[in-house]
C-alpha cells in the first residue's frame, strides 16, 4: 500500500474508533496521530503521535479498539508498534500532521488541523462544517445569535440530544465565532467530566490545609466570558463538583458571561441532579437536536463525500443514507468504512456490492456491545456507579437500574441467566428471572421507562 493511501485508511479507522473508544480519550489524544508506515511484509501497522505522553496514553489505553479494528480493516495479524515524530509538536507545520493533512497538486483545500488548543476547542468544529436541517435549526439560530452577543440573550443555553446528532459540533462552533468575533474574549470548552477531574483534584490537594488550588480553580472558570461544559450530566450525584459548579454558574450570570450547557436529555431528567441547578439550567433557552431527516442525512454525506474525496456515487449516498438513520457520527463513519472496504477488498462500489459490504459492517458492530458496555451505559444514565448496581444494597434508586440491566443483557447480548447473575455481583438465576419479568411488565403501560430504556439502548449502541 502506498503512503497516499494512508489516509484513507486511517480516517476510516479513526471513523470507527470513535463509535467505541471515550469520547474524551478520542477527542484529547486521537488528534495529531496517524499512520506513518503499512509493512505488508512483515505484517506492522507504524503509528506515530506527536508526544511520548500521547503515545503511551493510546498504547495503554485504546490499542485493544485499535488492534481490532485494525485487523478487521486491514488484515489479520498485523502488529502495532507506536512511535513519536521527531519534531517539537510547537514547531509542527500543517504538512507534519501526516498525509491525512496534507495539501497536494493544487487543491486548495486545507484538512482543519485537529490539535486542540489550550482553551479545549478543536478547529474541525465550526459553523461552515455544521449541515443544518429541519432536525437541529433552532438549535443552529440560537447558536449564531449567541456567537454575535455571548452572554446578552439565551444565557444560559442548554442544548440536549442523543449520542452523535452535533452538541459537540455546535457548542464548539459557537466558541470558535465568539473568538472569532470578539478576540479579546476568553473561551473555555470542557466535559463534565474533566471539570469533575479538576474539583476532584482541587479539593485532594486542598486537604492538608493547603487551599491554592481550589483559589486557582475559582479564578479559572469564573473570569472566562464564555463557558462550554460539554455532557454536564456527568457531574449529578457527585456533591462537591456540583457545590462548585453551582457557585461558578452564579458568578457568571451575576456578570452577563456566557454560559453554554449540553447534556443527553432536558434538565429536569438528569437524575440526581441538584433541583437548584436543575432549575438554573433550565431558566435560560432550551433547544434539542432530533436525528436528521433523509434530506439532512444526504446533505452530510455529500458534504463529507466532497470534503475528504471518496468519490460515492449519488445512488451509493442515497443508500447510506436511507438505510442509517441513527446519528451522524455513525452516518459519517459508514460512509468511510464502506468506501474503504471496497477499496481493500478491490471490489466496484455499486447498488450490488454494497449491501453485502454494510452487512458486513453492521455484524462486526454488534460484536462490540458487551455486557460491561450495558451496565456502564444504565449507570452512566441513572447517575449511580457499576459498583452499586452490581453491589448488595437494595435501595430503589439502585434496585431498578440493576433489573434494567438484567433485561437489557438478556435482549442486547443473549446473555444466559446465569452469566447475567455472575456479571451483576454473582446473583442466582431466579433473581435474574424476577428482574427481568418485572422490567418485561412495566414495559407494558409505563411510557416514561419505555423512553428511558430507549434512550439507553441508543446510547450504547452509539458510545
Amino acid at each position: 500500500m502506498s503512503t497516499s493511501n494512508y489516509d484513507q485508511v486511517w480516517k476510516s479507522i479513526k471513523g470507527e474508533l470513535e463509535i467505541v473508544a471515550n469520547p474524551t480519550h478520542f477527542k484529547t489524544q486521537i488528534p495529531g496521530i496517524y499512520i506513518k508506515n503499512i509493512d505488508a511484509e512483515d505484517k506492522i501497522v507504524e503509528i506515530t503521535a506527536l508526544s511520548e505522553y500521547q503515545r503511551n496514553f493510546v498504547e495503554d489505553r485504546l490499542y485493544g479498539h485499535l488492534k481490532k479494528i485494525i485487523e478487521k480493516q486491514i488484515g489479520p495479524s498485523f502488529k502495532l508498534i507506536f512511535t513519536v515524530t521527531k519534531k517539537d509538536p510547537s514547531k509542527l507545520e500543517l504538512d507534519d500532521l501526516g498525509p491525512l493533512f496534507k495539501k497536494t497538486g493544487d487543491d486548495s483545500t486545507n484538512y482543519p488541523q485537529q490539535i486542540p488548543a489550550n482553551n479545549g476547542l478543536n478547529s474541525q468544529y465550526t459553523f461552515d462544517r455544521f449541515i443544518v436541517g429541519n432536525n437541529n435549526r433552532l438549535a443552529y439560530a440560537v447558536s449564531t445569535a449567541i456567537s454575535d452577543a455571548p452572554g446578552k440573550v439565551y444565557n444560559p443555553f442548554f442544548l440536549y440530544s442523543g449520542v452523535g446528532l452535533g452538541k459537540t459540533h455546535l457548542v464548539q462552533a459557537i466558541g470558535h465565532e465568539v473568538l472569532k468575533k470578539h478576540p479579546n474574549m476568553n473561551v473555555i470548552y470542557k466535559t463534565g467530566e474533566e471539570f469533575l477531574n479538576e474539583v476532584v483534584a482541587a479539593v485532594r490537594r486542598g486537604k492538608g490545609g493547603n487551599d491554592n488550588k481550589r483559589t486557582e480553580l475559582k479564578a479559572k472558570y469564573r473570569n472566562t466570558d464564555v463557558l462550554i461544559i460539554d455532557d454536564v450530566h456527568s457531574i449529578a450525584g457527585k456533591d462537591a463538583t456540583q457545590e462548585e459548579f453551582f457557585h461558578t454558574f452564579n458568578a457568571l450570570h451575576m456578570t452577563q458571561k456566557q454560559i453554554i450547557l449540553t447534556s443527553d436529555r432536558a434538565p429536569h431528567e438528569i437524575r440526581t441532579l441538584e433541583e437548584r441547578l436543575s432549575s438554573r439550567f433550565a431558566s435560560g433557552m432550551i433547544a434539542d437536536i432530533q436525528r436528521p431527516d433523509l434530506e439532512t442525512r444526504l446533505a452530510i454525506l455529500q458534504e463529507r463525500n466532497d470534503e475528504m474525496k471518496l468519490n460515492a456515487s449519488p445512488e451509493i449516498l442515497e443508500y447510506i443514507a436511507n438505510v442509517t438513520n441513527t446519528n451522524i457520527r455513525e452516518l459519517e463513519a459508514k460512509l468511510l468504512q464502506t468506501v474503504t472496504k471496497a477499496k481493500s477488498d478491490g471490489v466496484d462500489l455499486n447498488a450490488q456490492s454494497i449491501i453485502s459490504i454494510m452487512g458486513e459492517i453492521d455484524k462486526n458492530k454488534q460484536l462490540t456491545i458487551t455486557p460491561n458496555a450495558i451496565i456502564r451505559e444504565v449507570a452512566k444514565y441513572y447517575g449511580v456507579t457499576v459498583k452499586e448496581i452490581k453491589g448488595l444494597r437494595r435501595v430503589k434508586t439502585l434496585v431498578t437500574p440493576r433489573q434494567i440491566c438484567m433485561f437489557l443483557l438478556r435482549e442486547m447480548t443473549k446473555t444466559g441467566l446465569q452469566t447475567v447473575g455472575e456479571v451483576l455481583g454473582n446473583r442466582d438465576h431466579s433473581t435474574v428471572i424476577h428482574g427481568v419479568n418485572k422490567i418485561e411488565a412495566l414495559l407494558n403501560d409505563n411510557v416514561s421507562l419505555n423512553k428511558e430504556i430507549s434512550q439507553i439502548k441508543y446510547n450504547i449502541q452509539n458510545s
